[in-house]
């Protein structure tokens, strides 16, 4: 079984300084008076990118906008992220909230409407981190500004792109999500100045980091990222082992990364396991739902087209794309403690005690060509056609 693994270059201990000044640049050399950041289900440096700014007396005293998209965090989750930030010269917070009455209209080549203190921010700054987005192409501080700060209608209809096999892992070009976000950004650049700071991180160590006009400061990370996180095979492999841990793990609905982060990598008929703790089960009530209802592709498709797509339904329309006889084929099993034979079936997936069982299960050997261990699948991309 041949291992695959992010490479770690080595760390730029300057990185970050630059970036701030790349941004203070867009910023006509004046503090921002909002900074937007991400929520805790990613682990983004935040705090230490903001430190160093105080340190270079270029942060002044902002309101903070936490950027949730369709997320929710208790009162316990807030305060906690909000004391990570202990000592820091910020004046007052916010947490988005997508479903808000007051959310304000952003005028622009898709008209959407995002939290009011983005909409009357003049100066701007946005942290974030670019990784591998499975059907955004990667993620970044150009995703926190809209999708992370919008209402939940114009999340799902950029979302909704996700349908599309277009959308792949480092894929930007073409993509219907990436290409939707850049509309709404370019709405959001009008009247406004906008920047950003991108931080590339293995783990919770910040590798590199860019600063400038958002799509600028993702362009310049964006070919590092590949390098670290994207993997090239020379032909579509028989088994794929994806191993997902960490926050990830915590739930098949968001371990299930690890698949669509490689499952273009696998041929039609292939065999995919995901070795995930889950333990908190499926996950995500609407994603659960789809799958009762739709037991092979077309019925999933029909479903949505039915009622209109809603958050999450992407996944389990590839999920049946991938699984079913009538399309890919593709037998996936889970090494996942926290899954039980009910869960198993709804998801269409064969329970195994571990990743050798899983493989005498689907009658491959561990030592046959093109038999892939993938590491950190969460993150690491594999693919056959080479972007």
């Amino acid at each position: 079984m041949e291992e695959l693994r992010p490479f770690v270059p080595p760390a730029s201990p300057e990185a970050v300084a630059i970036a701030l000044e790349q941004a203070r640049v867009v910023l006509g050399g004046q503090a921002p008076d909002l900074v937007v950041v991400n929520d805790p289900q990613r682990a983004t440096a935040t705090p230490l990118v903001l430190k160093q700014a105080a340190a270079a007396g270029v942060l002044g005293r902002p309101r903070v906008l936490v950027a949730t998209g369709s997320h929710h965090f208790d009162a316990g989750q807030r305060r906690a992220m909000e004391q990570s930030f202990a000592g820091l010269p910020l004046s007052e917070w916010a947490w988005h909230d997508a479903r808000s009455e007051a959310l304000v209209a952003i005028a622009g080549p898709t008209g959407w409407r995002a939290h009011p203190w983005l909409a009357a921010a003049q100066r701007v700054l946005a942290i974030g981190s670019v990784e591998p987005h499975y059907f955004a192409g990667l993620s970044g501080a150009h995703k926190t500004l809209t999708i992370g700060c919008a209402a939940y209608a114009d999340i799902e209809r950029n979302h909704a792109g996700a349908l599309e096999p277009a959308c792949r892992p480092c894929r930007l070009a073409g993509t219907p999500v990436h290409e939707g976000v850049v509309q709404l950004l370019r709405g959001l650049e009008a009247g406004r100045s906008l920047a950003a700071v991108n931080l590339f991180q293995i783990g919770e160590g910040i590798v590199d980091a860019a600063g400038g006009a958002p799509l600028a400061a993702l362009q310049a990370l964006a070919p590092k990222v590949e390098a670290a996180y994207l993997r090239c095979i020379p032909a579509p492999a028989e088994a794929l082992v994806a191993e997902v841990t960490g926050a990830l793990s915590c739930s098949f609905y968001q371990a299930e990364k690890g698949i669509k982060n490689s499952e273009w990598a696998v041929r039609d008929g292939g065999v995919m396991v995901l070795v995930a703790a889950c333990p908190q089960g499926i996950g995500q009530d609407a994603f659960v739902g789809l799958l009762r209802q739709s037991a092979t592709h077309a019925a999933a498709v029909a479903c949505v087209h039915q009622r209109g797509y809603r958050l999450g339904d992407h996944k389990a329309v590839r999920l049946r794309y991938l699984t079913d006889p009538a399309c890919r084929n593709v037998r996936v099993f889970a090494v996942s403690p926290g899954l039980s034979d009910a869960d198993a079936r709804v998801l269409g997936v064969r329970l195994a005690p571990s990743v050798d069982a899983a493989l005498r299960q689907a009658g491959v050997a561990a030592d046959a060509p093109r038999v892939y261990r993938v590491h950190d699948a969460g993150n690491l991309c594999v693919t056959c056609d080479p972007l």
